[in-house]
C-alpha cells in the first residue's frame, strides 16, 4: 500500500444514510490500495457489538472494488485504521462548511441537571495507551474541551453542596505551644539547632476542607486556568467563568501538585467526587501530552469515541426538567419488566401529563415521522402493567406516548421514506405537549405525537 501524503479520512455520523456514492473515488485520494486493497476491522464502542462506531462493506475481486460503503451510527471521534495506515475522524452530523454541532454547549446545558451525573457511565470512552494520532488543525477534535467541561461542572456540583470536610493530617510549627505529636528531627533541624526554643514543629490532625482530594480538585482547576489560552476565545470565556467560580471555593485549600489521583470516595453524598477524579486525571493525561504534541499546525489526540445519542439523552432530560420540576416528576432510564425506558413523566399535578417519552438521535426524524419499528417499540413500553401502576392510570385508558428528535438533521437517503409512519402535524388548541415546542401526531396510532428539540450550533465556522 503506496501513502500518498499524510491524510485523514473524515466521516460523518450516520454516514451510510447520507451519502450513497463517491465512496471509493474518496477513498482513492486518501491512500492506494495497488498491492492489495484490505476491509478493516469495525470498530464497536466499548467492544459493544451492537455499538458500530466504524465499518466497511465491500465487494472486492482481484483488488477490483465492485461495492464500497463507509458505515457510522451514533459515535463521533478518532481512530487509528491500521490496514489502510490512515486516522479515521468521525464528526457530528450536522456539521459543515457553514456551521458545526455546539455539541461542547449541549454537554454544558445537559449538566445544569445535577441528576444527570448520575447517568454519564457509557458517554465517552478514551484509549490513552494506544499511540495517539496526529490531527490537521483545520478538523476540529474536541475531546479535551468535552472533558474539561464534564469535570468544571461536576465541581460546580460539589462547590454548590459544600466541600467534603474531613480529618487530615496537618505539620505546623507552632509558637509556645504543642498539639499532637513533636516530629523530632525536624525539631532539632529548624528549632533547637537555630535555638528558637519557643517554637516545636508538630504534627496533628486537623478538621476541614483542606484535605489531598480538595487539592487535587484545585490543581486541575489551576492546571485548566492556564490551558484555557490555547482555546477558541467563546469557549476560553465560558471555561474560565467556570473555572473562576469554582476556584473561589477553594481559597483554604492548599495547593499541591498531582500527576494522578487514584483514591474513592465511599460516601454516596459526596459520589460526584468520584466522577471529578476520573476527569480530572483524564484531563491531566491529556494537557500534559498536548504541550509535546504539536507539530506545526497539527495536534495529537488519543483515541477516542462520544456516544452522541447518550449526549441528546442527557440533553432532553434537562429539557424535561425544566418543564416538570417536581421530585420524581421525570424518570430516566426506568427499568420496567426487562425493558429500559428513556422517560416516564408523571406530573403530580390535576390533569397532569401522564407518558413514555423516547429520545430518538436519528436521521431519519429530520422529517418529523417515526420506522414502523420504533412505533411499535414504543408502543410496547406503553402497554406494560408496572408502567400503568407507576403512572396509576386505568388498565382502560390508553398512555400518551411522544418521540423528542433533534431539530436540523441533514439529508437522508429516500428508500429510507417506505419506513415511515405518516403524521398529521395540524394539531389545534393541543396542550398536552411535554416541551415547548410543535407536536405532530403520528396518524397510524392513538396518542403517540412528536417533538422536536433545536441543538446549539456554531455558524460561520469557515470564514
Amino acid at each position: 500500500m503506496k501513502i500518498l501524503e499524510k491524510k485523514i479520512l473524515v466521516l460523518k455520523e450516520h454516514n451510510h444514510f447520507y451519502y450513497s456514492g463517491c465512496r471509493q473515488q474518496y477513498l482513492k485520494g486518501i491512500y492506494d490500495w495497488q498491492d492489495h486493497f484490505a476491509v478493516p476491522k469495525s470498530f464497536l464502542f466499548r467492544n459493544n457489538e451492537n455499538a458500530v462506531c466504524f465499518k466497511v462493506s465491500a465487494d472486492v475481486k482481484e483488488n477490483q472494488i465492485n461495492f464500497l460503503q463507509f458505515e457510522t451510527s451514533y459515535y463521533i471521534g478518532l481512530q487509528y485504521v491500521p490496514e489502510w495506515d490512515i486516522p479515521v475522524l468521525v464528526e457530528p452530523k450536522m456539521n459543515n462548511d457553514s456551521h458545526q454541532l455546539n455539541f461542547i454547549k449541549i454537554l454544558t446545558e445537559a449538566l445544569q441537571e445535577p441528576e444527570n451525573f448520575n447517568h454519564l457511565d457509557g458517554l465517552i470512552e478514551v484509549d490513552f495507551n494506544s499511540e495517539w494520532i496526529e490531527v490537521p488543525s483545520k478538523h476540529r477534535v474536541e475531546l479535551t474541551p468535552f472533558l474539561i467541561i464534564q469535570f468544571l461542572m461536576a465541581v460546580k456540583q460539589i462547590v454548590r453542596k459544600g466541600l467534603k470536610k474531613s480529618y487530615y493530617q496537618k505539620t505546623e510549627n507552632l509558637r509556645s505551644r504543642v498539639k499532637g505529636k513533636i516530629l523530632v528531627g525536624q525539631q532539632l533541624k529548624q528549632n533547637v539547632f537555630k535555638h528558637r526554643l519557643t517554637y516545636t514543629v508538630c504534627s496533628f490532625q486537623e478538621f476541614g476542607i483542606d484535605t489531598e482530594e480538595n487539592r487535587f480538585l484545585k490543581y486541575v482547576l489551576q492546571v485548566i486556568y492556564s490551558y484555557a489560552g490555547s482555546l477558541e476565545p467563546v469557549l476560553k470565556a465560558q471555561v474560565l467563568e467556570l473555572v473562576q467560580y469554582n476556584l473561589a471555593a477553594f481559597q483554604q485549600v492548599n495547593s499541591q501538585k498531582f500527576t494522578s489521583y487514584n483514591k474513592v470516595e465511599s460516601n454516596p453524598f459526596y459520589k460526584v467526587y468520584n466522577n471529578a477524579f476520573g476527569l480530572g486525571n483524564q484531563i491531566l493525561k491529556l494537557i500534559s501530552h498536548s504541550y509535546g504534541s504539536v507539530n506545526g499546525d497539527n495536534k495529537k489526540h488519543p483515541p477516542h469515541w462520544i456516544d452522541m445519542s447518550k449526549l441528546f439523552e442527557l440533553y432532553v432530560f434537562k429539557k424535561l426538567r425544566e418543564r416538570f420540576t417536581g421530585a420524581g416528576e421525570v424518570k430516566y432510564h426506568e427499568k420496567k419488566h426487562y425493558q429500559e425506558l428513556d422517560f416516564i413523566i408523571n406530573e403530580k399535578k390535576e390533569n397532569g401529563i401522564k407518558a413514555v417519552v423516547d429520545a430518538k438521535y436519528k436521521p431519519r426524524y429530520k422529517n418529523g415521522n417515526p420506522t414502523k419499528e420504533d412505533a411499535r417499540q414504543l408502543s410496547g413500553y406503553s402497554r406494560l402493567n408496572s408502567v400503568y401502576e407507576e403512572l396509576g392510570i386505568a388498565d382502560d385508558q390508553i398512555i400518551p406516548v411522544y418521540f423528542i428528535y433533534p431539530k436540523g438533521l441533514g439529508e437522508i437517503l429516500d428508500s429510507d421514506e417506505q419506513y415511515a409512519e405518516e403524521i398529521d402535524s395540524d394539531l389545534k388548541n393541543f396542550d398536552k405537549a411535554v416541551l415547548p415546542s410543535s407536536v405532530a401526531k403520528v396518524k397510524a396510532y392513538r396518542k403517540m405525537y412528536m417533538q422536536e428539540v433545536p441543538l446549539e450550533i456554531l455558524s460561520s465556522v469557515n470564514p
